[in-house]
């Protein structure tokens, strides 16, 4: 049995959180043992990883409390001998993560990066040179994301985000029902827009939410819907109100069955400034919708359905406008044997896992 002990930042829906534990739910667990590291708040994800049989350890905010967090991380590396600590990250502050492991003893210490920027770009170049001292692996999501943590002289394995394709295959019963639920064809057959994803800066909200007042010049019944909680969603919000669209935008909060919420989407937007490799971009497109991303995030070759396109409102809207009549089917079977297949993944990360302990 191989015991890992994941550093994440939460145990909420996040998309770190999410991939994580995507993992750890289509892993031979007879093999692998999870546990967690997590802020000191419990989150969505608790109940499900301890039902999984791993225990998760809520520790102060890293960036808050560093010395703190190191010492109690590395008491709980030492204590419980973890073969490899796996840091989940966003940027070089799993140096910290991985300086405490190194403290406790762990010999294979992971750094596994998720995204190609960060918000706090001060702290990653901080600490980016010192990171080689406490590395002994390396993981990213994209070729892009191992360029931003990484130096170029480094070895790395790219690990894509997968995702169980089967449970977002198209359904049209589902998305009778869901748009039942959501309202959507009261007045006849609502055009609409779906977007996924945490409100921050980097998410680019406000962009689809300019986009608006023109699509709806030529499609008078479209919707806008978000799903997903965060920091600019008031900002998301106003600025709805004063574009006099607030009546045409849908929020949903944070939702458990984004698979079921797809299904009533007709088109899905995605105008993120940065990412790693979006999950929520990959979900939809494994959903058979046709998906409008910009061209700052990295390419996947998972389906013909997905459009990169740069962060201009008249390319953006003319995609989008085109896709009003377009008839949605099941993408599955060019996904079944893809990299981001979730089942392929996870025998791919306990083959790196093995490798990396030389066993």
């Amino acid at each position: 049995m191989i015991k890992v002990l994941q550093v994440i930042g939460s145990m909420n829906y996040g998309g770190i959180e999410s991939v994580i534990m995507n993992f750890y739910s289509h892993i031979d667990r007879e093999q692998v043992q999870f546990d967690f590291i997590s802020g000191p708040a419990p989150g969505r994800f608790d109940k499900v990883a301890e039902s999984l049989g791993a225990h998760v350890y809520h520790l102060p905010v890293k960036s808050r409390h560093p010395l703190r967090y190191v010492k109690q991380l590395s008491k709980i590396v030492s204590e419980n001998g973890y073969d490899i600590v796996h840091s989940n990250t966003n940027s070089a502050s799993a140096f910290l993560d991985l300086w405490a492991a190194k403290r406790g003893k762990c010999k294979c210490r992971i750094a596994h990066s998720h995204n190609s920027s960060c918000i706090v770009k001060w702290q990653h170049y901080l600490l980016k040179p010192f990171l080689p001292l406490v590395v002994t692996d390396r993981l990213a999501c994209s070729d892009a994301a191992a360029k931003w943590l990484f130096r170029k002289k480094d070895p790395y394995v790219i690990l894509p985000n997968a995702i169980d394709f089967k449970k977002f295959d198209y359904d049209p019963q589902v998305r009778k029902t869901i748009r039942a639920e959501l309202g959507l064809d009261k007045d006849g057959q609502e055009f609409a827009i779906g977007h996924i994803g945490s409100f921050q800066e980097r998410k680019n909200q406000k962009f689809l939410v300019s986009l608006m007042p023109e699509i709806l010049k030529s499609i008078k019944n479209t919707r806008l819907i978000f799903v997903g909680e965060g920091e600019t969603k008031q900002s998301v919000y106003e600025l709805c109100t004063e574009l006099n669209v607030a009546d045409k935008v849908i929020f949903l909060g944070n939702r458990s069955d984004v698979e079921k919420v797809l299904q009533a989407f007709d088109v899905f937007a995605f105008p993120s400034q940065f990412e790693g490799m979006s999950v929520a971009y990959l979900e939809a497109a494994c959903s058979g919708l046709p998906v409008v991303v910009s061209d700052t995030i990295p390419a996947a070759a998972i389906a013909d359905n997905i459009f990169r396109l740069p962060l201009q409102k008249d390319l953006w809207i003319d995609k989008i406008l085109s896709f009003r009549n377009r008839e949605r089917s099941s993408v599955l079977k060019s996904i079944a044997d893809s990299e981001y297949n979730i089942d392929v993944a996870a025998e791919k990360l306990v083959d790196f896992y093995r490798s990396a302990l030389k066993l």
